[in-house]
């Protein structure tokens, strides 16, 4: 067996063993069954046992791409939040009025109520 085949089947095995799943293909493949008189046929436990190899290898590419897309998702999520964070909250903008003029306007509403109030006559109550 050539080193990558060991170096996956040793992530294989790690991978299986968190999930708690006993068996890998290679264990599979390399099971002996001892022989009895009347015994199955050896080719069709062969051939069915290469099918639940096959599934094996399925399986394991299949778990390993969503957890690595799992991780991949981690990832992004933090940076996302680490991003939300550092974005400084900005005060208000009043659909794209300057503060600048705002408070000119102001100023001079501020005027125009001064200017209203000394043209009116001293003896009205309401002011």
């Amino acid at each position: 067996m050539d080193e990558h085949m060991k170096r996956r089947l040793d992530k294989q095995r790690k991978l299986f063993s968190q999930l708690g799943i006993t068996l890998d293909a290679l264990t599979i493949h390399e099971k002996e069954f001892g022989m009895k008189l009347r015994g199955y046929d050896a080719e069709e436990v062969d051939t069915f046992l290469d099918s639940v190899i096959k599934d094996y290898e399925r399986f394991y590419a299949t778990i390993a791409d969503l957890m690595d897309k799992w991780q991949e998702q981690q990832i992004e999520l933090r940076e996302m939040k680490a991003e939300t964070k550092a974005i400084p909250v900005a005060p208000p903008i009043v659909r794209g009025i300057d503060p600048r003029e705002l408070e000119d306007v102001i100023i001079k509403l501020e005027n125009n109520i001064r200017q209203l109030k000394d043209r009116l006559p001293q003896s009205e109550s309401y002011l």
